[in-house]
């Protein structure tokens, strides 16, 4: 297994965002977590993820709709299904009024338009750059659907990408073991911050336990963006 330095959360929510800079933080005390696409995304599961590296992480003002489930809303891009939580107007919580929701998100569209131009230009340089990056996502997927992954990382970056499926214990029947991916199990069901407004954040020492898989060589010595946004701390 080839060495890490970087490893960068690709979904399906905050989760993976926050404990990796926790880890990597506790592992390396001069560690600054680098922002990067998909840390605060959710909802587009995979086939979200490889739509967004095959537009080379490009969003527009039409990209953007706001979609309904449940009489709730939320910004979405509309090729990815990608769901934006903590942008675009929204306020790290479903909307409850499709009105209130589309002005919200019409209002912010430039100012987070901006930061995602921000963001995808610092995932593709480290993407296409000499450091080797693992990628981590929580969540079911398929074999099919973990290497067409690997297809379009290789197609648009010419190399190979480590990639550890983080999947909840009670889903052990459903991990890919083909060795198309590194699956790791996590038990957030039982986390002792269930029921408090840190459940979204999962099971420190699980995670911990599931992140020490990864064979990390250090983290370079410069940082990998010009101002790193702090592991947030807003639920999703």
């Amino acid at each position: 297994m080839r060495l890490v330095q970087v490893p960068m959360s690709i979904g399906s929510n905050c989760r993976p965002h926050f404990q990796i800079g926790r880890y990597m933080g506790q592992a390396f005390p001069h560690y600054q977590p680098p922002p990067f696409f998909f840390d605060k995304l959710g909802a587009g599961d995979l086939p979200g993820v490889i739509s967004l590296v095959e537009r080379d992480f490009r969003l527009a003002r039409e990209d953007l709709y706001v979609f309904e489930g449940d009489g709730q809303f939320v910004p979405r891009d509309r090729a990815s299904g990608m769901a934006f939580l903590h942008d675009f107007g929204c306020p790290n919580r479903l909307w409850d009024d499709r009105d209130a929701c589309e002005a919200a998100m019409l209002g912010e569209c430039e100012a987070s338009l901006a930061k995602y131009q921000g963001l995808a230009e610092n995932t593709r340089r480290v993407l296409a750059g000499p450091l080797q990056v693992a990628l981590v996502y929580l969540g079911t997927a398929t074999r099919d659907g973990f290497l067409a992954l690997k297809s379009v990382l290789r197609e648009r970056y010419g190399k190979d990408f480590l990639i550890l499926n983080v999947l909840e214990q009670n889903l052990r029947h459903l991990a890919v073991t083909d060795g198309t991916v590194v699956p790791v199990f996590v038990n957030d069901a039982e986390s002792p911050k269930r029921h408090t407004p840190q459940e979204w954040q999962g099971w420190d020492a699980s995670w911990a336990a599931a992140l020490s898989c990864l064979p990390l060589d250090g983290v370079p010595s410069c940082p990998l963006a010009a101002s790193a946004e702090p592991v947030t701390t807003d639920p999703v």
